[in-house]
């Protein structure tokens, strides 16, 4: 019994409440019955499978014939909820009836190198200085290997050995907690055999990050590790396909820091755009924009495409110079 309420718990969408499972179209009344057969266990309203639960959910996976695993006890349960009802949201409201959409909870995409925040940036009598782009490694593989502009690009890694060596530095996980990966009317681009480096699937798309980063600190430091992505992207792994598709038409790429309240989301508006252009100057092309859920639950069903819902709800904080 309740199969389809157990597999909810899944590696993407480990913990959930009785709100959101009803939001998703489950009936939330069998979570007593699976709780009192040790199957799930509960927390200030928050439930999340047990060891047994997890076996429970890759028999009931199976049958099913679900490419799901189990999910475990999250570490943050509120951030995961977050993120949960963030994808709720954007899959009620966001149609993308000519194209495909793909998310990705909590991409663990390494970005290199490893750095310190000391090390990332600097605030100074409330400037925001970068200091990674003094980083020896970094600045070693910048003059090595220049921007691509988009008439000399080929479907091939232009250095294979130099992104190899720069892959084997140690990393830090990207740490957003969900990427949307956006394709408009994809029958035009299956001439396009793909891209040698582009193992996240990024060519001819444009891409959504969502972070829950709460604090300046917090959202300086996933604002470093953004700028970090897009460089070893432009230069190493797809020189020349990140801002611009195939056909010619601009790619992008915005970070939005997601808040539960309005409220919370004018703060880290009113915070970051004090900043001003520096937050995206190094790495221009790149947005960032601030989301409310709050916000988000007010947009109609079933808009067409992204851009009939993001630019209503979110608010910009620095625009492409």
């Amino acid at each position: 019994m309740h199969e389809s309420l157990l597999t909810r718990f899944s590696q993407d969408h480990p913990c959930w409440n009785r709100e959101l499972l009803e939001r998703a179209g489950e009936d939330a009344a069998g979570l007593d019955e699976l709780t009192e057969r040790g199957l799930l266990t509960e927390r200030g309203g928050v439930y999340a499978l047990t060891e047994s639960g997890a076996e429970s959910f890759r028999r009931a996976a199976a049958e099913m014939f679900l490419d799901e695993r189990p999910g475990g006890q999250p570490e943050d349960a509120g951030r995961c909820l977050l993120a949960t009802e963030l994808w709720l949201e954007l899959e009620r409201t966001n149609v993308q009836r000519w194209g495909l959409k793909r998310y990705v909870v909590r991409p663990d995409w390494s970005v290199r190198p490893a750095l310190r925040r000391e090390e990332v940036w600097r605030l100074e009598g409330g400037k925001l200085r970068w200091l990674y782009p003094d980083e020896p490694r970094f600045k070693a593989m910048l003059e090595l290997h220049p921007a691509v502009p988009h008439h000399r690009r080929r479907p091939e890694i232009p250095d294979p050995a130099a992104w190899a060596a720069w892959r084997a530095l140690p990393g830090e996980e990207l740490g957003v907690d969900l990427a949307l990966i956006v394709n408009y009317d994809f029958e035009n681009y299956l001439d396009f055999k793909g891209h040698a480096g582009d193992e996240h699937r990024l060519v001819n798309t444009d891409r959504f990050y969502f972070s829950a980063a709460a604090t300046a600190e917090e959202q300086l430091d996933a604002l470093g590790r953004f700028h970090l992505l897009l460089w070893e992207l432009r230069r190493l792994a797809i020189p020349g396909y990140l801002d611009c598709d195939v056909h010619e038409q601009d790619s992008v790429n915005w970070l939005i820091f997601v808040s539960r309240s309005r409220a919370g989301a004018e703060a880290s508006l009113a915070r970051l755009k004090a900043l001003g252009d520096e937050l995206i100057r190094p790495v221009n092309p790149m947005e960032i924009w601030t989301l409310a859920l709050e916000d988000l639950r007010a947009v109609p069903d079933r808009r067409e495409v992204i851009w009939d819902v993001l630019p209503q709800a979110a608010r910009p904080v620095c625009l492409t110079l």
